[in-house]
């Protein structure tokens, strides 16, 4: 397992335990080690981060995919449909698929208003 030097011993092994160290979390150019496998020691990368131990961004929950490119995968918890919504669709909730989808809003709520904003107003309770 990799360690720091200890001041008081490891005489003339400085470099080599401290380059150990390095190596653990930083690739052959100087740059952090993101992947699983650190592709300079071949070994597994034991610096990304978990619910335990912080470090690496760890996306967890209702997030996937990179930390560079995170991805909404779900709304508490519950999946959302990957099917692209078009111009003038709403995030609705599905109990036949159980899962969040695109979906029309059709017809108008009373005034001329729409029924999203009729739903919004009747949720405020006005």
């Amino acid at each position: 397992m990799s360690r720091l030097p200890l001041t008081n011993g490891d005489a003339n092994n400085w470099g080599t335990i401290l380059n150990d160290f390095l190596q653990q979390s930083l690739n052959s150019d100087g740059t952090l080690v993101t992947s699983s496998t650190n592709s300079w020691t071949s070994t597994t990368n034991t610096n990304l981060a978990t619910t335990g131990k912080p470090g690496l961004v760890q996306l967890a929950g209702d997030l996937s995919n990179t930390s560079t490119s995170p991805t909404v995968s779900g709304i508490q918890g519950r999946s959302v449909d990957s099917t692209a919504p078009t111009d003038g669709q709403v995030l609705s909730w599905s109990a036949s698929s159980s899962q969040w989808v695109s979906t029309t809003v059709s017809g108008t709520g009373s005034g001329g208003l729409t029924q999203a904003q009729s739903m919004a107003i009747t949720s405020i309770g006005i």
